[in-house]
């Protein structure tokens, strides 16, 4: 597979064909394990009031840097972007994608300084969410929020440190296939069926860079799996031909704790 097949269409963010502020409740209700009824009615209006105006970001913009405050906490509605971190030399270590309906931007700590720097990988859509998290503090008033908000915090910590073991522990294969498993499920749980062509914009570059490999090592170990009809890829985006045979070879687990293979 050529360097950029992967990535000629990162510049259409539009994947998700749902209503901005739909697509960011349900992706909440999900992940803290609510039906979309759960939301109060006045959550479920913030969230649609939130969503109303979204701002649009080019590909290659920072939406905050390593050591800076976080004054803009947000919601991605459309696109795709990374957190990372830079060396002085330049090169980079990507921790993990955001898709659309992931926070991002916010701290729960004392000292809300940015421990990573985010950047687009393609255009993207974008909400402010800060009145979002200030209805999260009021746990008697809004609790399915506060739920929700609390249950995209720990997802983001259990996919950090699935990447730790990724990096440490696994081989190219494994990691490779454990990422496009992590990310064919994450995309599945907004719309787009695991074992479908779904969108993913990412150079092998960008690959190389999020699992510590080179770029040939990447490439090469795509070509494997398409050789062992694993997976399919087109333009910018990739088919999971087997994702219980993926899983088995990457020991995938969902965030949960459930196996993805049987």
């Amino acid at each position: 597979m050529k360097q950029t097949e992967m990535a000629s269409g990162a510049a259409n963010p539009r994947f998700v064909d749902r209503k901005p502020h739909e697509l960011l409740w349900r992706r909440l209700s999900r992940l803290a394990g609510l039906s979309d009824a759960v939301l109060s009615d006045q959550e479920r209006s913030m969230i649609r009031q939130t969503c109303a105006a979204p701002g649009e970001v080019p590909a290659g913009a920072a939406l905050y840097v390593e050591g800076e405050p976080l004054r803009k906490p947000g919601a991605l509605l459309a696109g795709w972007a990374c957190r990372l971190r830079l060396l002085p030399d330049g090169r980079r270590q990507i921790f993990d994608f955001l898709l659309p309906g992931d926070l991002f931007g916010h701290s729960l700590g004392p000292e809300p300084f940015a421990t990573t720097s985010a950047v687009t990988l393609t255009t993207v859509s974008i909400a402010g969410t800060g009145c979002l998290w200030e209805m999260g503090r009021e746990p008697d008033r809004f609790p399915g929020l506060v739920r929700a908000l609390a249950a995209a915090h720990a997802r983001q910590q259990a996919l950090l440190l699935d990447h730790v073991v990724r990096l440490g522990r696994q081989t190219a294969q494994e990691r490779v296939a454990h990422l496009l498993l992590e990310l064919g499920h994450r995309l599945d749980e907004i719309g787009f069926p695991l074992g479908s062509f779904v969108p993913m914009p990412l150079t092998q570059e960008v690959m190389a860079d999020a699992l510590g490999l080179s770029g040939v090592h990447v490439n090469r170990t795509l070509q494997q799996l398409k050789r062992e009809r694993l997976i399919e890829t087109k333009a910018a985006s990739i088919r999971l031909i087997d994702p219980v045979a993926l899983a088995t070879i990457a020991d995938f687990r969902l965030p949960s704790g459930r196996s993805a293979a049987p």
